[in-house]
């Protein structure tokens, strides 16, 4: 083929790893997890026949089990260890064909690794030049090893990591001890004035010897990789160094708890970011817990509290949990009086509080926590608080503090990185703003937020920054790319087995009259409860919204005095579907609670412009001079954040109000449904814009 004139020679790519994992969910018909992908892709390069083989051999082998409705390699398997036989065959008969020097040269290569420096093969490899030379050259004309040279390195690499593996197993204990031994003490002189580089192969070769002293510097290399790896934020890489440092650890010593409740520790942080929560909550949370425990370390203790807090809040997504209250009690029992830790523990405990009812003393725990974290001057802690704090103070009350307490987190943030920021507070200090009906803000937000997430792919920065930017779509009229966003969070979030939901994902869906249906699991959330409720009230069930409105609204403790620190996106809600169904006393509650604050928006949970609810609210109770002016405001707040949608419903039922009850402004009424109109078709909310043609049509007759 080489010789026709119209031969080309087209390189085919592997599989990247979203693609394997979509070819393994078709093969098993199953949800495959991040982590078994990668793994799968790691082994085979996306492959495709490789991935195909690989899938065969672990199912022949019951080597996968379903977990939570999900497949994972079962017990300590470890899918790099294993070769299907039909591959083994077939690179079998490759390496037969090669000399005895050339498959001898390569079995010291398999145990330097995929990829290696020349001069490390040189120093290990028992040959004359001659032979060295005439063997490498063999392995390279016939594929099995290909040059990656770079300035000032020669370096070589197995074209495929089974023909790496093939050989490796080849070889009998006593041997791959002995290489690994001799590459190690190789790679310490070559890479003197460079350790920190190459601590990850340096901790793999100690880490297979038997001397004590080689373990050692297994376990000190294995940290410095693992820090190294965090350092650029590649968090599975520095998993699985910790995990194999944890490994050598044990093996090594042990009885040093101290060392291994601190490797335990690091791993989770690791784990956090990728994130694999379920792992911290059942086992290196625990594990670390109990070993600080019988040294009686608090700080170790506490730490340990920390991770599986914030881990079941993410995987769980519902504070309340009772899981959450064991973890927070352990944290109060060991946090010593005027220390970060007691700080952390206060606050967590107190956003506890505030989620189960008791508001006024879980806020009076989180200001107490917050004056000594700033006394403290801890910044970790201090973006933990303040974090809680925004979370929390959702009420009406704290608009212009939620507010406050935003740009002092964010500006830690920005000082310090983000080092105690609960997850949920990305989303929070975007709320903040809303409410506040600071557009702007939250747009400069976004972009600092989208720079980090870009930076540090952390799985929790990525999602709350798409849910950010798929709000602010909605705000603009780009309702359908807010839908495709909102599916791509949602879908992410599946992927990696955690629970996140946005209320304004169900409001883009009553915007365009789409069926939407909250997910099961988040019913059994607050905010899951109320978009519920909107749902259902745009579906005409009046008597089960009544019963949800009676719950919330009219028999609420201290309804709308100081006592009352019931969510504003919640009440933003219930007004809105109080005027929906006709619910006057709810609504003229509802009403006096709302007017006359600083409230311009019901945030990102509720997105709806306040002033015209108010507007809504007003016309259903008669107080129509009352309405006319709130819809006016509605106008300013919608023109000054641009807001789209709201100032087209604004503009339809103002035009409605005036054509109800001030017949003399006909033509402003009309002015506003023929904006409201052509809003309406270019946004394609069809269910306004079929009430707005309604309106038309009537006036022509």
């Amino acid at each position: 083929l080489r010789r026709v004139s119209s031969f080309g020679r087209v390189l085919l790519r592997g599989l990247n790893i979203d693609e394997v994992r979509r070819m393994l969910e078709s093969l098993t018909q199953e949800n495959i997890p991040v982590g078994l992908a990668e793994a799968v892709h790691r082994q085979t390069e996306g492959n495709p026949l490789f991935v195909q083989e690989v899938v065969r051999y672990l199912t022949e082998e019951k080597l996968l089990t379903r977990e939570s409705g999900r497949l994972q390699t079962s017990g300590d398997t470890a899918l790099e260890m294993s070769i299907p036989e039909g591959l083994r065959d077939v690179i079998g008969k490759r390496l037969s064909n090669l000399s005895n020097e050339c498959n001898e040269l390569l079995s010291f290569a398999s145990v330097i690794g995929r990829e290696f420096p020349l001069d490390t093969l040189k120093a290990v490899a028992d040959m004359n030049d001659a032979n060295f030379v005439n063997a490498l050259k063999e392995a390279v004309q016939l594929s099995i090893l290909e040059e990656r040279s770079q300035l000032g390195e020669i370096r070589y690499r197995f074209t495929h990591a089974f023909f790496r593996q093939t050989l490796y197993e080849e070889l009998i204990a006593p041997q791959r001890l002995y290489i690994h031994q001799q590459v190690a003490r190789s790679m310490e002189k070559l890479y003197e004035k460079r350790l920190e580089e190459h601590a990850s192969e340096l901790a793999e070769h100690f880490s297979h010897s038997t001397d004590h002293a080689d373990l050692e510097k297994a376990v000190s290399y294995g940290e410095m990789a693992a820090k190294r790896a965090m350092g650029v934020y590649a968090y599975s890489e520095a998993a699985r160094l910790l995990d194999q440092t944890i490994k050598v650890q044990k093996i090594l010593d042990p009885d040093d708890k101290e060392k291994l409740c601190d490797l335990i520790l690091d791993l989770c942080d690791t784990l956090f970011p990728i994130p694999d929560t379920k792992r911290i909550i059942e086992v290196e949370a625990p594990a670390a817990f109990a070993l600080a425990e019988e040294l009686n370390d608090s700080s170790r203790a506490v730490r340990g509290c920390k991770l599986a807090v914030e881990a079941v809040f993410v995987d769980r997504f519902d504070l309340g949990r009772d899981i959450q209250k064991v973890w927070i009690d352990r944290a109060e029992r060991y946090a010593l009086p005027d220390t970060p830790e007691k700080a952390w523990a206060d606050a967590t405990l107190g956003s506890w509080m505030f989620n189960r009812g008791d508001m006024h003393s879980g806020e009076k725990l989180i200001r107490s926590a917050l004056d000594l974290a700033r006394r403290l001057d801890d910044q970790y802690t201090i973006q933990h608080v303040l974090s809680v704090a925004i979370v929390m103070w959702v009420a009406p009350q704290y608009t212009l503090e939620r507010e406050q307490l935003g740009e002092e987190l964010w500006a830690s943030v920005q000082r310090s990185g983000l080092r105690g920021v609960v997850p949920a507070a990305f989303g929070q200090l975007f709320d903040a703003y809303l409410v506040a009906g600071k557009k702007q803000q939250a747009e400069k937000y976004l972009d600092d937020l989208r720079i980090i997430a870009e930076k540090t792919k952390m799985f929790n920065v990525v999602q709350f920054t798409s849910l950010i930017e798929s709000d602010l779509k909605i705000i603009d009229g780009q309702l359908e790319e807010a839908v495709k966003m909102s599916k791509e969070v949602r879908a992410r979030s599946e992927q990696a087995s955690v629970t996140l939901f946005s209320g304004s994902g169900a409001r883009v869906h009553i915007y365009l009259g789409r069926p939407v249906e909250i997910p099961e699991s988040m019913l059994r959330s607050f905010e899951g409860r109320v978009s519920n409720c909107l749902i259902l009230a745009h579906q005409g069930q009046i008597e089960e919204t009544s019963k949800i409105i009676d719950r919330y609204v009219i028999k609420r403790t201290n309804f709308g005095t100081d006592e009352d620190l019931f969510p504003t996106f919640a009440d933003t809600v219930f007004l809105e579907v109080s005027i929906l169904i006709g619910h006057s006393q709810a609504a003229e509650m509802i009403y006096n609670r709302l007017n006359g604050t600083d409230v311009r928006t019901g945030g990102a949970r509720a997105l709806p412009c306040i002033a015209r609810l108010l507007g809504g609210a007003a016309a259903l109770l008669e107080r129509y001079d009352d309405a006319r002016e709130h819809y006016k405001e509605a106008i300013k707040v919608c023109t000054e954040m641009r807001f789209r949608p709201e100032m087209a419903l604004t503009r339809l039922e103002l035009a409605e109000l005036l054509l109800d009850h001030y017949p003399d402004e006909k033509a402003e009424a009309l002015e506003h449904l023929d904006f409201a109109i052509n809003e309406f078709r270019e946004m394609k909310m069809q269910p306004s814009l079929e009430r707005a043609l309604r309106r038309k049509d009537i006036l022509k007759a």
